[in-house]
């Protein structure tokens, strides 16, 4: 397994736990950077889904002097808030914060965090962040979605497969496992549920944790 890939023009790189680097239309784009390997690259835009210490810290060794940060309005860092339904536009790339929380745990409550859809020019990618398989992510269009399978505190394999069978990706990207003892995951489970969920029609690609 390789720790990125590369579907309608955006490479994805799973750096570890809930970690994410995206590069498309000349942007890096960095979803909550708890995980970061030696020689990250600098980021052009830093999201973070919730305030929680595994999702929003603070990460210098990629912020440059133009880097924008966006955070749901759960987080307490000094950076552009964003709530659920809200929409910043970056270049030529729109950022919409959706929501993000459990159902049946009391971990994430409605209102305290967020996922985002990204739209590049060439494809939408979806961050689930922390949640369950909420109702609203039916309504979700994008090309790549990637969700937690960890259980515990989010979903877990098969939770994850229902919500990707209702999104209907093209590409579907487990994350928020393995990296934590606690939430070891089952990714084989995840893309095997999938593929049988979606009659195929959803390419599983499973990624290593960037070193």
């Amino acid at each position: 397994m390789a720790n990125s890939t590369v579907f309608s023009g955006v490479k994805v790189t799973w750096l570890g736990h809930a970690s994410v680097m995206l590069e498309a239309d000349g942007l890096v784009f960095y979803i909550d950077p708890f995980v970061l390997p030696r020689g990250a690259k600098p980021a052009d835009v830093i999201l973070y889904t919730h305030s929680h210490f595994d999702h929003a810290v603070a990460a210098p060794s990629i912020t440059k002097s133009t880097t924008i940060t966006i955070a749901h309005r759960s987080c307490k860092l000094p950076v552009r808030l964003i709530d659920v339904g809200a929409k910043e536009k970056i270049g030529g790339v729109i950022v919409e914060a959706v929501d993000a929380y459990n159902i049946s745990k009391s971990f994430h409550p409605r209102g305290a965090g967020a996922g985002f859809i990204i739209r590049f020019k060439s494809g939408a990618v979806y961050i689930a962040g922390d949640t369950d398989n909420i109702p609203e992510m039916k309504t979700y269009k994008c090309d790549i979605a990637i969700v937690p399978i960890g259980g515990t505190y989010t979903m877990d394999a098969k939770e994850a497969s229902d919500a990707i069978a209702a999104i209907s990706p093209k590409v579907a990207i487990p994350y928020h496992y393995g990296y934590l003892a606690d939430l070891p995951g089952d990714p084989q489970g995840f893309r095997a549920l999938v593929e049988q969920k979606t009659n195929g029609k959803t390419d599983v690609r499973l990624l290593e944790m960037a070193k």
